[in-house]
C-alpha cells in the first residue's frame, strides 16, 4: 500500500498559482483605497483649518495687532485686500506666521493625480481637490476681514499653489468661505 499523505507537487503549484492571481487582484483595489484615506486626511485638515480661520474672524483677526496674537502675519498691500496669513500645524492645531517656503518639511498625503474631484460642504464651502502631489505641500490660511477666508496648499519648495493658480491669492483648489 502506498502512503498518500500529503500534497502532489501539481496541487501545489495550483494552490500557488491561485493565491497569486487573488493576490494580483488585490493590489490594485487596496492602493486605491488607501489613496482615498490619504486624499481623505488631506480634505480633513484643511477643514480644519478653516473651522480655527472662521474662530479667529469672529474673535476680530482683522488688524496687524490682532494677526500678531493669533500667531499669523499681516500682510499689507497698501490696498483692500490687506489679509492674515499663516502656515497650519495639523499636529497643534496653530498657525505660525512663517511662509510655504520657510516650512520645514510638507505633511499632505495624497500622492495621487489628476482625478479632479470637486467636494462640496455645505452651501458655500466648496473644496476643490486636484489629487495632485500633496506630499511637499503646506496649508495656508489667508484671512479676508469682511470678505472670504481661503484656505490651500502651497508647495514648500517652489511656494506654488497645488493644483496651479486661477489669479492671484485664488488658488484654484482651496476652501473659500465668503463671510459678506
Amino acid at each position: 500500500m502506498k502512503n498518500n499523505k500529503g500534497f502532489t507537487l501539481a496541487e501545489l503549484l495550483i494552490t500557488v498559482a491561485i493565491i497569486m492571481v487573488l493576490i494580483a487582484i488585490a493590489i490594485p483595489i487596496l492602493n486605491n483605497k488607501l489613496e482615498i484615506s490619504k486624499e481623505a486626511y488631506d480634505i480633513y485638515i484643511m477643514r480644519q483649518a478653516a473651522s480655527i480661520a472662521v474662530d479667529f474672524y469672529y474673535q476680530g483677526v482683522e488688524d496687524e495687532e490682532s494677526t500678531n496674537k493669533a500667531g499669523l502675519k499681516w500682510w499689507d498691500n497698501g490696498l483692500n485686500g490687506s489679509n492674515a496669513a499663516g502656515v497650519y500645524n495639523p499636529g497643534s492645531g496653530t498657525f505660525s506666521s512663517i511662509s510655504s517656503k520657510d516650512a520645514k518639511k510638507g505633511y499632505g498625503k495624497g500622492t495621487k493625480k489628476n482625478t479632479n474631484k470637486i467636494y462640496t460642504y455645505l452651501e458655500d464651502i466648496q473644496i476643490y481637490n486636484s489629487s495632485e502631489d500633496y506630499t511637499n505641500a503646506v496649508i495656508l490660511v489667508s484671512i479676508y476681514p469682511n470678505d472670504h477666508i481661503d484656505v490651500y496648499w502651497k508647495n514648500i519648495k517652489d511656494g506654488k499653489y497645488i493644483g496651479g493658480q486661477a489669479k492671484a491669492n485664488d488658488p484654484k483648489y482651496s476652501i473659500r468661505i465668503d463671510l459678506t
